[in-house]
C-alpha cells in the first residue's frame, strides 16, 4: 500500500471514531474494505492503535476493583472492544492475535482418524497454523474470524491463520459467517474468496479442483488464468475433479492392481467364497436419465444415491453371482460382503446416517443382463417410471436385509448376513443370483454424496464377496 493510500485511510480512521464521516464517505469506505484485504488489515490496525491510546480518567472509579485481578487496566478491554465492534460495522474481522499463535479450534471430530498431522487433533484443541490430515470422519474446524469448515476424509488442509487455509486434497464444506468476509481457500491451482455463503470444495494435489456454492458469493480466482469468476448459489466450476474420480486413470493408483479371485475358495469351517470376478460375476450401477450408461460395467465403483433435489442423479447397484459351483448343494448359511469406497462425488455434510437395502431379484428371466447394456431403462426389476425409483420392482424382489454407514464414513467394509440371504440363494435354479443396492437415506442438501463400493474392476480394493456355508 502506497504511504499517501496510508495516510487517507489513517485520517479515515480517526474521523470515523470520531463520527465525522459523511454518508457518502461511509458507503465508499465500506465499498473499499470489502474489496481490499489489504485496506481492511491496515484500517483496522488504526482502530486498534487509536484503542490502544484512548484513555478515559471517569472509568477508573468504577473499575478499581477490577483492576486488581487483571494484568491490563480496564479501559484497555472497554476501548478494545469498541474497536473491535467499528470494524464488524464494515464488514470485516478484527482480530486479536492469541497469546500462543492460535488461529482455529477443532470444535468436532467424528469417527475420525489421522495421519501426518502437525496439529492436535482432540477436539477441542486449538489449533495454530499448521497441517491437518484426515484419513476417516469428518472434522469441524472454527477459525478465530468465525469462519467454520467441515474437513470430508480423506482430506489434507494447511491452517494458515484465522482468515486463510490451504486445502492441499480432499474436500470440505465452508460456512463463513459476515463477519468473515473475505476468507479465502487456497488450492495448487485456485483461490477462493468467499463473500458471507456456504460452499463446498474439492482439490487435488495435481491441480484438479471443484468449487459449489450452496448459499451466498464466492470469487474463484484460476492460478493460470486472469481476472475472477464470481459464483452464485447453486453455480460451480469443475476444472477435471469429477471427470477424474468418475473414470480414475489405472497410473493414478497408489498400489499395484490387486487380484481379484475368478475361483471358488475355501474359507473353512464348511464356507466358500466367491466375488463377481468369478464366473459369470458382474457388477455395475445405473443412473437415472434416459442416455445409456454402458461405461458404468467398466468402473472401479459402484456408486449409489437417493436424493428426491435432483431426480437425474440417483443411483442404484447391481451384482450377479455365479453359483454353479454351488449346484446340487444345500445352502445352510450366507454372507454378502462389500467394500466401501470414498466415491469424491458429493458432499457427505448433506448426507446424515445412511440406510442401505439389500434385494434379491427373484424373477430368474432378469438374471441376464449384461455390464456393457445395462441401464436405467432396462434394468432388472426396476420401473423408470414408478414414484420410488430408487427402490425395485416389490413383485420382483425379496428384501435380504439392510445395513447402515455413519455419516463421513468412506473406508471399511460392510456385511449382510441371515435366512433370508441363505433362502433365497438356495432357491435359486438358473445358478445365477442378481442383488440390487439401493440407499434409503436421502441428502439434506443439494450436492450431497454419493456413496461407492469397490467393484472386480476395482485395482486396489476386494470385489464384492459372497460366502455361502454348505451342509
Amino acid at each position: 500500500m502506497k504511504p499517501t493510500d496510508q495516510f487517507r485511510l489513517l485520517e479515515l480512521s480517526e474521523r470515523y471514531a470520531d463520527q465525522k464521516l459523511t454518508a457518502e464517505e461511509i458507503a465508499a469506505l465500506e465499498s473499499e474494505l470489502r474489496e481490499s484485504t489489504e485496506s481492511r488489515a491496515f484500517f483496522a490496525k488504526a482502530l486498534h492503535q487509536r484503542a490502544e491510546l484512548c484513555f478515559d480518567d471517569s472509568w477508573h472509579a468504577q473499575a478499581a476493583a477490577e483492576e486488581k485481578v487483571t494484568s491490563r487496566p480496564v479501559w484497555w478491554r472497554y476501548a478494545v472492544t469498541a474497536a473491535a465492534a467499528a470494524c464488524v460495522t464494515f464488514g470485516f474481522v478484527w482480530l486479536q492475535t492469541s497469546r500462543d499463535g492460535s488461529v482455529a479450534t477443532l470444535v468436532r471430530a467424528q469417527q475420525c482418524q489421522w495421519a501426518g498431522s502437525s496439529l492436535p487433533t482432540v477436539e477441542g484443541a486449538r489449533l495454530k497454523p499448521g497441517m491437518l490430515d484426515l484419513i476417516e470422519g469428518l472434522a469441524v474446524l472454527r477459525f478465530d474470524s468465525g469462519a467454520e469448515l467441515v474437513l470430508e476424509a480423506p482430506a489434507t488442509v494447511e491452517v494458515l491463520d484465522a482468515m486463510n487455509c490451504k486445502l492441499r486434497r480432499g474436500t470440505l464444506v465452508a460456512e463463513v459467517p459476515p463477519q468473515a468476509k473475505g476468507f479465502s481457500i487456497d488450492t495448487k491451482d485456485a483461490k477462493v474468496i468467499d463473500w458471507g455463503t456456504k460452499f463446498g470444495v474439492s482439490a487435488d494435489d495435481d491441480g484438479k479442483y471443484m468449487v459449489r456454492v450452496i448459499e451466498g458469493l464466492v470469487e474463484v480466482e484460476d492460478k493460470h488464468s486472469p481476472g475472477s469468476q464470481k459464483l452464485e448459489k447453486g453455480q460451480g466450476v469443475d476444472r477435471g475433479w469429477t471427470r477424474s474420480q468418475l473414470q480414475p486413470a489405472v497410473g493414478d493408483m497408489p498400489e499395484p492392481s490387486r487380484w481379484q479371485p475368478a475361483t471358488v475358495m475355501d474359507a473353512g469351517d464348511g464356507w466358500q467364497a466367491i466375488t463377481t470376478a468369478f464366473g459369470r460375476g458382474r457388477d455395475s450401477y445405473i443412473q437415472s436419465g434416459s442416455k445409456p450408461t454402458p461405461e458404468f460395467g467398466k468402473h472401479p465403483f459402484v456408486r449409489v444415491k437417493w436424493t428426491t433435489r435432483k431426480l437425474e442423479l440417483n443411483r442404484k447397484g447391481y451384482l450377479a453371482f455365479d453359483l454353479s459351483q454351488f449346484s446340487g448343494r444345500q445352502i445352510e448359511d450366507a454372507e454378502l460382503v462389500l467394500t466401501i469406497e470414498p466415491s469424491e462425488l458429493g458432499f457427505a455434510s448433506f448426507v446424515p446416517d445412511s440406510t442401505f437395502a439389500v434385494y434379491g431379484v427373484i424373477d430368474e428371466k432378469e438374471d441376464t443382463w449384461a455390464e456393457g447394456d445395462l441401464s436405467w431403462q432396462n434394468a432388472p426389476a426396476h420401473d423408470p417410471s414408478q414414484a420410488t425409483f430408487n427402490m425395485p420392482v416389490a413383485s420382483k424382489v425379496k428384501l435380504l436385509g439392510k445395513f447402515e454407514i455413519a455419516q463421513g464414513i468412506n473406508r471399511g467394509t460392510r456385511q449382510l448376513r441371515g435366512k433370508a440371504l441363505a433362502d433365497f440363494l438356495a432357491a435359486d435354479t438358473n445358478q445365477i443370483a442378481t442383488i440390487i443396492l439401493c440407499r434409503e437415506t436421502d441428502e439434506t442438501a443439494d450436492s450431497g454424496l454419493v456413496h461407492a463400493f469397490a467393484t472386480k474392476e476395482n485395482g486396489t480394493r476386494s470385489a464384492p464377496v459372497l460366502r455361502v456355508k454348505l451342509k
